[in-house]
């Protein structure tokens, strides 16, 4: 177990989830403490066979250089004169450099609820000593109360009841999953939405059905259930009853997701990545919305030249495999049962349980996160890593 500043204050166990682990300490209550593994997720499915090399501690490294790029004022005052965003339709930027919530982020920057990385001694780390830090990796955060939704039976069909929260000012996670895209790549789930409901398009803002492929004119919004089993798309007036926020609160949650995805756009196409879509989460401490959780590419999708940067690698190689077929009908039946345990169907059921990586591709991913940690913060912070030239480069030889 990862103890600070004294073999007397430690760290307990709070939450285990598939790829993250939440300490707390007695002594310092305000305060968690993640420590991101090598596993990986898909189709929240949750812990997969095997592990990618420096996947926990890059991610790591990575949140914490995006969180601080984030929260400077400098940056966000030079952002509105970017040309990274000059193929943005000029009104929505407009509305965008024009809000109450851009001005605050120009004289305070982008407030998120990260401290500081630490060793296991407690010890304050820089970029270069977090990664190769032989200890345990932690980034240190802001504690935020988690009101987790019940599950319950209504009308025969499973659903989950969300606690109200009577005291307003607790430092609480809002529990959404706020989706910002810039286009529609191939993969995207969007797509599927749009074929059953053309209409959709129009409801996110756009003035036609955007094409695979092809980048929007600006930002459009989705959201997210954050605690439930699988992810849920929601329309905004159930999105705003879940988040216990009110109105102008959550007004202010969207326009400032909004703008860190511009914020994101910039950064990324400085190193000349496309940024096509991605998540944020939030919490809110009692008076302000501050952007939580981490931000890296298990977050994000990127492009390179055509190919992809994320975990979207991951999750074509399980595209169209029984596995993945095997889980769709798994949903459909526990749906079916009203029951939210699709998981064990697939597993106990179905007998189906997904495959390990390919070896020829795990040697791949084994190199990506250490690749995007050096290119990103320019820094040589994982040795032994090719450019990223070179790393796109060895992937379309494969092709």
């Amino acid at each position: 177990m990862p103890a600070i500043r004294s073999k007397d204050d430690k760290l307990q166990l709070l939450y285990q989830g598939s790829v993250k682990r939440v300490f707390a300490c007695d002594k310092q209550k305000d305060r968690l403490w993640f420590e991101f593994s090598d596993d990986y997720s898909v189709f929240d499915w949750g812990k997969m066979p095997d592990t990618i090399a420096n996947k926990g501690r890059s991610l790591t490294v990575l949140g914490a250089h995006f969180f601080h790029e984030l929260s400077d004022p400098v940056f966000w005052r030079q952002l509105k004169q970017s040309k990274e965003l000059a193929d943005l339709n000029s009104a929505w930027l407009r509305e965008r450099f024009e809000s109450a919530v851009y001005a605050k982020l120009c004289s305070a920057g982008m407030p998120s609820h990260f401290a500081r990385l630490t060793n296991t001694g407690g010890d304050e780390l820089s970029l270069g000593a977090a990664a190769t830090s032989s200890e345990a990796l932690l980034m240190e955060v802001q504690r935020a109360e988690v009101f987790r939704p019940e599950p319950v039976v209504v009308l025969g069909q499973p659903v989950y009841q969300y606690p109200a929260v009577d005291d307003k000012s607790i430092r609480r996670l809002v529990p959404l999953e706020v989706v910002f895209r810039f286009g529609m790549p191939a993969g995207s789930s969007l797509k599927e939405r749009l074929d059953r409901d053309p209409d959709y398009a129009r409801q996110l803002g756009l003035k036609h059905t955007p094409e695979p492929g092809k980048l929007f004119d600006r930002a459009v919004i989705e959201l997210f259930t954050k605690l439930e089993p699988k992810d849920r798309l929601l329309g905004i007036s159930e999105a705003l009853n879940i988040s216990t926020l009110e109105a102008e609160q959550f007004n202010t949650l969207t326009e400032l997701s909004m703008l860190a995805a511009l914020g994101l756009r910039q950064i990324f196409a400085e190193k000349g990545i496309e940024l096509w879509d991605g998540k944020f989460e939030f919490i809110f401490d009692g008076r302000d919305i501050v952007l939580a959780d981490s931000i890296g590419p298990d977050e994000l999708r990127l492009l390179y030249k055509g190919l992809q940067l994320s975990k979207e690698m991951i999750r074509q190689v399980y595209r169209g495999t029984e596995w993945e077929s095997s889980l769709k009908k798994a949903q459909k039946l526990a749906a079916d049962r009203g029951t939210c345990s699709w998981k064990e169907i697939c597993s106990d059921e179905l007998k189906s349980q997904p495959a390990p990586l390919p070896s020829e591709f795990k040697a791949k991913i084994d190199l990506l996160y250490g690749v995007l940690a050096n290119h990103m913060t320019g820094q040589q912070l994982f040795a032994q890593q090719p450019s990223l030239e070179a790393f796109a480069q060895s992937l379309m030889e494969k092709k």
